[in-house]
């Protein structure tokens, strides 16, 4: 006979749960904490823990923009074409942001790089400088697989200090070549080859036999390296969303087109002058026609053997001072073999492609330090847009007026 329904036993609870989770008393499922630990670990590998995407981009979009003017100058003051130091801008920023070691750090063509190389591309051409930057850059990888990125730790403040004022002299000096006026032209025969490679051209405005611009021309000039000085000096103490270089090169691109053109009817030098910039994907320096390499052979490696030393032992230089402060910013820490092999790929492809080299620039890295980036989304984002703006933007590059670069180069 049938048990009565009170004896039957209950039936088991059905868990509704994914499998490895539970649920709560409201029916609601929950992730397991060996799943949120494995989610969280991938992440933290990607360097994507607890990111803004949003912020990263626009910290590499704000980074980029300020890099452009600076790339340009930097060109200008090696006797080299705009888009040379745009291009090498943003190959060695985009290949620094993947295979570097040092998160949200911006590298590109620099300052420290470019009062180096003046020399060698006036005597042996732009060509020459393509070689050494390739061998600079097989210099900063032997030198990462030795570790030798550690021993910047032992270098001393005081010398740190002196190599950023000497090289901030040597900047400033070399910016007077643009108050020359080119169609006098000169004659720079009294000034020996050796003491042209000990100055490494600072001095070259006054020994040259060029004279300065004068008259309207000279004054007007003034007037925009002034207001683009000043820009750059004043304008971070109020504001820190906007470049400071970018409002510089801006303002003094309107005076130039407004007033001293449009009312005055002046005009100053402007980067079309100079160097006219073109929008075009660089190709490799041996397939392209306009460049005549030379012979890879030991007589070229030893032409270039003493500029790509010394380029790679600047270049780790900065860069590893730069890591180091970064380091202390964000209380995290860097990996110094991983940087210095990094920027030696990223200055490989850079000679090969037809650029000047490049390394860390501290100025735009603790600007974007300091806008809240973190990752390598606004290095790698700040490469791209550079590319972006080379390969678009290249008429609004050429009507800037050199004098303006100049303010921003004395702020630098």
């Amino acid at each position: 006979s049938p048990l009565p329904a009170a004896s039957l036993p209950a039936p088991a609870a059905q868990s509704s749960a994914p499998c490895g989770g539970s649920s709560d008393a409201s029916g609601s499922t929950t992730v397991p904490e060996d799943a949120r630990a494995d989610v969280k670990g991938v992440r933290a590998r990607l360097g994507l823990d607890e990111v803004n995407l949003g912020l990263e981009v626009l910290c590499g979009v704000t980074v980029a923009l300020a890099l452009v003017p600076e790339a340009v100058a930097f060109a200008l003051s090696a006797g080299l074409t705009p888009s040379i130091g745009l291009h090498s801008a943003w190959i060695v920023a985009l290949f620094t942001a993947v295979l570097g070691g040092r998160p949200a750090m911006i590298c590109g063509a620099t300052g420290s790089l470019c009062v180096l190389v003046g020399d060698t591309v006036n005597s042996r051409g732009v060509e020459y400088l393509f070689v050494a930057v390739i061998l600079m850059g097989i210099i900063e990888i032997s030198l990462g697989l030795m570790r030798v990125g550690n021993l910047v730790k032992l270098v001393p403040a005081p010398v740190m200090i002196g190599f950023c004022n000497g090289l901030a002299l040597v900047i400033g000096l070399a910016q007077l070549n643009n108050y020359k006026d080119q169609s006098a032209g000169g004659d720079a025969a009294g000034v020996s080859a050796e003491g042209s490679a000990r100055r490494l051209g600072s001095f070259d405005a006054f020994l040259d036999g060029v004279p300065f611009v004068t008259g309207a021309q000279a004054y007007w000039a003034g007037l925009i390296t002034a207001v683009a000085f000043f820009v750059c000096l004043l304008l971070p103490r109020f504001s820190k969303r906007v470049p400071s270089a970018l409002v510089a090169i801006v303002l003094g691109t309107v005076i130039e087109w407004t007033i001293i053109r449009g009312i005055a009817g002046s005009s100053t030098t402007t980067v079309k002058d100079v160097a006219g910039l073109h929008g075009s994907f660089p190709s490799v320096a041996w397939f392209d026609s306009s460049y005549h390499m030379p012979p890879l052979n030991m007589e070229t490696f030893r032409a270039v053997l003493p500029l790509s030393m010394t380029m790679a032992a600047v270049g780790l230089l900065e860069s590893l001072m730069t890591l180091n402060l970064i380091d202390e910013i964000t209380e995290t820490k860097g990996n110094t073999m991983r940087e210095c092999v990094g920027q030696g790929i990223a200055n490989v492809v850079c000679g090969l492609l037809g650029g000047m080299g490049g390394c860390a620039m501290i100025g735009q890295s603790m600007i974007n330090i300091g806008s809240g980036a973190r990752t390598r989304v606004s290095s790698a984002a700040a490469g791209i847009m550079l590319l972006l703006i080379v390969m678009v933007a290249y008429p609004a590059i050429n009507i800037i007026p050199t004098s303006a670069l100049v303010g921003v180069m004395f702020n630098v």
